[in-house]
């Protein structure tokens, strides 16, 4: 049985299951949908991100599915996860998100991102949460101004691991 991390209205967000693999993989390698969020991975690279975010669930921490309430369609990743090594940020909750380009534009970002903070501070004691994003990806800084997080140009840093994709990382946090 999945287990269920939290819903919201329309979603339902949950711990990964080996059958959402090739949806996973799919996105991770779609160039639309990593154009901000790094290097298009084949499947081994979508296994390492995948096996890293289980990882993270010790700490009941890792992106989790998000599916429609409706139909259990799958429509994106979002959760938690401390924030990169070697970064400014290390160490920090930080919570990220991907969703499948045919569900762009319905809301869902930013209601998985909400259900998530809302766990978030329910069931965490970290002091803030924090959000990074390339600044030339202005939809998941709407998303960000969307779910209550502010702009902290202070926490901006240049990406060492992605520097010809995203130029800068810009840091919000709440």
């Amino acid at each position: 049985m999945i287990e269920t991390i939290v819903e919201s209205e329309r979603l339902r967000l949950r711990v990964p299951g080996a059958a959402d693999r090739a949806t996973l993989h799919g996105w991770f390698g779609d160039r639309q949908v990593m154009a901000d969020l790094g290097p298009v991975r084949d499947a081994a690279a979508s296994d390492a991100v995948i096996a890293r975010h289980e990882a993270y669930r010790a700490d009941r921490l890792g992106f989790w599915m998000v599916e429609r309430r409706a139909d259990g369609v799958p429509v994106g990743f979002c959760g938690l996860k401390p924030s990169d090594p070697g970064r400014p940020l290390a160490g920090e909750l930080e919570i990220g998100w991907m969703f499948g380009p045919a569900h762009w534009g319905q809301g869902y970002a930013g209601e998985a991102a909400r259900a998530v903070i809302d766990w978030a501070w329910a069931n965490r004691t970290d002091p803030r949460i924090v959000a990074v994003t390339a600044r030339v990806n202005v939809k998941s800084q709407r998303v960000m101004e969307r779910i209550g997080m502010r702009a902290a140009p202070e926490l901006d840093y240049e990406h060492p691991s992605y520097p010809e994709a995203t130029g800068c990382a810009t840091a919000s946090s709440m």
